[in-house]
């Protein structure tokens, strides 16, 4: 009798996935992802999408960061609760954009007991000497893809605006040796062009998420070299923060104070 016998690498499986956007945005790549998810697997992959609402001022306010942090880990736990009681159990993979990606890290960094799966990082604002290595030494991660844009404005200067943020979307993490990654030359949201998606989805994301063997390497350019060092303390998000805050807390005040003076006047006319 003859056999044959095809030999692959062996994948794993994917549980579930949970999706975060940025926070300029209310993430309409989520349900374009959850459709390429939907028809990549023979079987039905839960992706959970989960939407913070727009934060722009909350971004910079570390009062509001600690609160949308708890909501993330309060939701990853409801959220784990509900796969694991409908029968899928496992933890969730994470693909993260811009200010979802700072939520998932210290989400992650705050409570030692979350657990996540595979991670895969765009538009990334952590800072590139995150410590991601003692998160999956813990088992609290399995793998993360950091994949950069070497054109994105916004994850270069976060690190003066947003407390506890860095490039690591334009330029990658320092640790070369955990942290895969990959380069798309492109800005910050050009990972969800409807014409570039499902390609980097195929090439890049997919088989990051089912692999077992490492990470796919550097593709599509070349990343700067891991030397990230903080800027000077007064402008790490200190002065550029406060001066922003001061600037749009003048213009609140005008525009109220414009609101009064306009009553004031038709009151007269009354």
């Amino acid at each position: 009798m003859t056999y044959f016998v095809r030999e692959e690498p062996r994948t794993r499986d994917i549980i579930w996935v949970l999706t975060l956007h940025g926070m300029n945005t209310q993430g309409a790549w989520q349900e374009d992802l959850n459709w390429l998810v939907s028809k990549s697997y023979g079987r039905m992959v839960p992706v959970a999408i989960y939407k913070y609402g727009i934060v722009r001022p909350g971004a910079v306010l570390k009062f509001r960061q600690r609160a949308l942090t708890r909501g993330l880990i309060n939701r990853i736990r409801r959220l784990s609760g509900e796969t694991n009681a409908a029968g899928f159990g496992g933890v969730p993979d994470v693909i993260a954009h811009s200010f979802g990606t700072w939520l998932l890290g210290h989400a992650l960094d705050a409570d030692r007991t979350l657990r996540v799966g595979r991670v895969i990082l765009t538009g990334c604002i952590l800072r590139p000497d995150f410590d991601w290595n003692e998160l999956i030494t813990r088992g609290q991660v399995q793998a993360v893809l950091c994949h950069v844009a070497t054109k994105d404005l916004w994850a270069r200067i976060a690190h003066y605006f947003i407390p506890d943020s860095g490039p690591s979307g334009r330029r990658g993490f320092n640790d070369r040796r955990y942290i895969c990654h990959a380069v798309l030359s492109g800005g910050h949201s050009d990972f969800f062009n409807e014409k570039l998606m499902p390609g980097l989805f195929e090439r890049i994301w997919q088989p990051f998420l089912i692999g077992t063997d490492g990470p796919p390497g550097d593709l599509e350019g070349k990343l700067s070299q891991p030397d990230w060092r903080q800027v000077w303390w007064p402008f790490r998000a200190t002065l550029p923060r406060f001066l922003v805050l001061g600037l749009v807390s003048a213009l609140v005040l005008l525009i109220f104070a414009s609101l009064g003076l306009g009553a004031i006047r038709l009151l007269k006319f009354v």
